[in-house]
């Protein structure tokens, strides 16, 4: 949880060295970009978003999706796995977005509507809009409509969830709308996720990211007093043949040097200075050692002096004498892994969701089968399709029932979001896959993969749904922030 402005500013400098060489001319500070071009900022601002998402937030979603839990010979994320956060815990990460990349965002978007590029313009939305989505669903209310206005009030009101999203669709609907064809929307080199494409083929992938984010919005709501109207909408992007997106929207060009690197790299291993503390849950290797998916639990973890091995989720406490320090595996990082906005195995399986929610068990069979496969491409693994055929472990239940593919959905899901747990957190806090257990883990009834819980939780068996409201912005806002929150009350679209 540590201050990672320096971090964001460092990374923009290596990702930017091959597209816009000028910015490292600019002696302005980027979080307060009055002079400088809005095609310099827009890669700040890419980076401040990736460097929260990819960084702290990876971290915490990785541990409450139990991918991963902290090392019985370390401390640094005992608070996280035992749910025991504090106002304080998040202060860096809410203050880098809203001063750094969520307000950089904002300075693109007014300079480009003026220059008339409405490339940038919808860059800068869709950028800006998914780290606004990212914020709400953490921590439900949050500064939107008064945010980002220094000239107008630096106390914003905190607006209701269902408001947030209402606003956020509308904007990304508004950006869609706009003529790309007015002979001012020009390509941007310094885009950091599809910079390399040419006009044409970098206005419809960001089309496509903001028709998928649109996607993602809409299937979060679809247990909530929303869901007749997230249904529908869902319903008429697919009738529609909305595009959605076909590859990776990802930031790649890292480096292995400090500053340099992929963001839960940074934050977990280089300053930490150690590369063991997360440790394999015991959750996650249940499930994939029941179905023989050694090949995705070794690409996961590096296996202990035993084997692949994980800890109980939140048995930090374990005596090493009953488990030894090397024992538990630990979490492959890399500092040249890539970051994902969106990854094609996760928009695979919102598409077959999507079509699941809507009726068509074909496509949605077509969409899990092809999450699943990419889902291991994704990590350089070679897939068996034996595994998704009639009779195979990973098989669609093409005769069950639509909770029972819906829970086919959602186990394969979570299994690919690694590295990405929030996503797996928010959905299981929308749908219930993967299940609650009843029992620990070390219970022979146990049936691996369900979620336990923390062998060390504080809240009374009650799991977490929240990131607490900030000190930070309790500080300066004391009138508008809101009354405490506790780490299990839910978000509001939470089934």
């Amino acid at each position: 949880m540590k201050s990672i402005s320096k971090y964001s500013l460092l990374l923009l400098g290596a990702l930017s060295l091959g597209s816009c060489n000028d910015w490292l001319d600019v002696n302005v500070d980027p979080n307060n970009p009055t002079n400088v071009g809005p095609e310099y900022v827009l890669p700040a601002a890419q980076a401040s978003i990736m460097a929260v998402t990819g960084g702290s937030f990876a971290i915490i979603g990785g541990i409450w999706a139990q991918h991963w839990t902290q090392a019985h010979v370390s401390t640094q994320y005992k608070t996280i796995d035992s749910y025991d956060l504090q106002p304080a815990d998040y202060n860096n990460s809410w203050t880098e977005l809203y001063a750094g990349g969520l307000n950089d965002f904002e300075d693109v978007k007014r300079k480009a509507t003026e220059s008339g590029n409405h490339n940038l313009v919808l860059q800068a939305v869709a950028g800006q809009t998914y780290g606004f989505q990212i914020l709400a669903d953490w921590f439900d209310k949050i500064p939107l409509s008064e945010a980002l206005q220094i000239d107008g009030t630096r106390t914003p009101k905190y607006d209701e969830g269902p408001a947030i999203y209402a606003e956020l669709l509308k904007r990304l609907d508004d950006a869609l709308a706009l003529d790309f064809d007015n002979g001012k929307s020009t390509q941007v080199s310094s885009d950091l996720v599809f910079g390399t494409l040419s006009q044409a083929e970098q206005i419809t992938q960001w089309r496509r990211f903001a028709n998928t984010l649109k996607l993602k919005m809409y299937l979060r709501q679809i247990n909530s007093a929303n869901s007749a109207a997230a249904l529908a909408a869902i319903q008429t992007m697919l009738t529609n043949n909305t595009e959605f997106l076909t590859t990776h929207a990802s930031i790649t060009a890292f480096v292995d040097e400090p500053g340099r690197s992929n963001p839960l790299y940074e934050s977990n291993v280089r300053q930490l200075n150690t590369a063991t503390n997360l440790r394999l849950s015991k959750t996650l290797q249940s499930y994939l050692e029941i179905n023989k998916d050694l090949a995705r639990l070794n690409a996961y973890f590096t296996p202990g002096t035993s084997g692949q091995y994980g800890l109980a989720q939140g048995d930090f406490d374990v005596s090493t004498t009953v488990v030894a320090p090397n024992v538990p595996s630990v979490s492959k990082l890399s500092a040249t892994d890539p970051f994902y906005f969106f990854s094609l195995d996760e928009v695979d399986f919102m598409l077959s969701e999507a079509y699941l929610r809507t009726g068509n068990n074909v496509q949605a069979k077509t969409f899990y089968d092809q999450g699943v496969a990419a889902a291991y491409a994704k990590f350089n693994l070679a897939f068996d399709a034996s595994r998704i055929s009639t009779g195979g472990v990973y098989a669609f239940p093409v005769a069950g029932t639509t909770e029972a593919k819906l829970k086919a959905i959602m186990y394969q899901k979570w299994v690919a979001m690694y590295k990405q747990g929030y996503e797996s957190f928010w959905d299981q806090a929308r749908t219930g896959y993967p299940e609650i257990s009843a029992v620990p883990a070390s219970n022979a009834s146990y049936i691996p993969g369900q979620w336990t819980y923390a062998v060390n939780g504080v809240t009374g068996r009650l799991f977490p749904k929240r990131i607490l409201y900030t000190s930070a912005s309790r500080d300066v806002n004391p009138g508008n922030t809101p009354a405490p929150a506790k780490v299990t009350d839910k978000i509001w679209w939470m089934k």
